[in-house]
């Protein structure tokens, strides 16, 4: 995962879910902010780990959510963001 690559994936389902105009997202390497204006605070890490890599999402007040890929993070990200939006099974690449 490169920085790029993390970037365009988070700022590319904030788009597809049609996000991106309310959210602010305050990217820092594999890491970022997304910011309502409401205030409510999402954090989302990709990190390497020994037995694999993992995605970390924590939202202010909530457990932190740990996925094993970039699916079950997107999905969990979009019932965090968009909870009444319903949820669908197929992600495409560009």
């Amino acid at each position: 995962m490169t920085p790029v690559r993390f970037k365009t994936i988070i700022s590319g389902a904030l788009k597809s879910w049609d996000l991106d105009k309310d959210l602010t997202i305050e990217m820092n390497g594999l890491s970022c902010l997304i910011i309502e204006k409401s205030g409510l605070l999402v954090k989302v890490v990709f990190e390497e780990q020994a037995f694999g890599n993992i995605w970390k999402i924590s939202k202010v007040g909530e457990k932190e959510r740990v996925h094993p890929s970039v699916g079950a993070t997107l999905k969990s990200l979009s019932l965090i963001l968009s909870p009444n939006r319903p949820v669908g099974r197929v992600i495409f690449a560009k």
